[in-house]
């Protein structure tokens, strides 16, 4: 019986480290998976986005042509398709992959149309661009629409309107690198700190009227800032350095133009097109 009793301990002892090392190593796939793709995307940012200028509007701006003819990027829409959501863990790590693809899939949405002059325009008022189809990921259809509000919003974080960007000029800059779980928050609170910065599209101070303007976002997502006690709260948090009886106004006009530059030949095919 003792002999059976210690055969059946260390039959039970190999079971367990059997299935300790193949979590460890499901952990370490997802792991890789996950470091991939966020290469890959920091790759092509790298490669074909850069500060620019619209009308005295500055952006994070995408060098759309070049990101349509360079074949990491059909790799990378593919990657996002057939990610393991599953193995997503963490709130962060969720919460970064998900800004990551919206903001992938809004690029992705203008190149497969460009030319093109805003992202508004592939929609209509019965059927917006933000709930079309734009594209997959983890294996399943999504829209814009979709991951803003039933995924990243639900989350709870008022900082994602600062780092979501609907391929537009007026949206807070598209970020130079991926976000990423173990910096979320500095990159969260940085994108805060800077589109609450940028003149003509996060705010617009008219010291005439002591009125300090800010972006529709603070208005069309007001209640998505309660968690930080409202708008004018989350603005002196990442503002502290503002006149306490400075008065704001969520109301800058927002432009939809695309955050890319449109060439003499692709105005020329608008036109044509019109």
């Amino acid at each position: 019986m003792r002999f059976i009793s210690r055969l059946i301990s260390c039959y039970s002892i190999a079971f367990f480290m059997v299935a300790f090392s193949s979590l460890c190593n499901a952990q370490a796939n997802s792991l890789q998976a996950l470091e991939a793709l966020n290469a890959q995307y920091a790759q092509l940012l790298a490669h074909h986005t850069a500060v620019g200028n619209k009308s005295a509007m500055q952006a994070m701006m995408v060098d759309y042509p070049a990101l349509s003819d360079d074949p990491e990027w059909a790799l990378l829409i593919q990657a996002l398709a057939v990610f393991p959501l599953a193995d997503l863990s963490t709130q962060d790590q969720k919460k970064a992959f998900y800004l990551n693809a919206y903001n992938i899939l809004a690029m992705n949405m203008v190149q497969q149309h460009w030319p093109l002059r805003t992202l508004r325009s592939l929609g209509s008022i019965l059927a917006p661009v933000w709930a079309q189809d734009a594209g997959v990921v983890g294996g399943e259809n999504v829209t814009l629409r979709a991951l803003e509000d039933d995924v990243l919003r639900a989350m709870g974080d008022p900082r994602v309107h600062m780092a979501i960007n609907c391929a537009s000029m007026s949206c807070p800059d598209l970020r130079h690198e991926p976000y990423v779980s173990s910096r979320l928050d500095k990159q969260l609170d940085d994108q805060s700190v800077q589109f609450l910065k940028q003149e003509n599209k996060g705010i617009i101070l008219n010291r005439a009227d002591n009125v300090l303007h800010l972006s529709s976002i603070f208005d069309w997502f007001e209640s998505d800032f309660e968690s930080y006690g409202g708008v004018e709260a989350f603005v002196r948090y990442y503002r502290p350095e503002l006149a306490k009886d400075l008065i704001l106004a969520p109301d800058i006009p927002y432009d939809w133009r695309v955050n890319g530059t449109l060439n003499g030949r692709d105005l020329s095919r608008l036109r044509a097109d019109m």
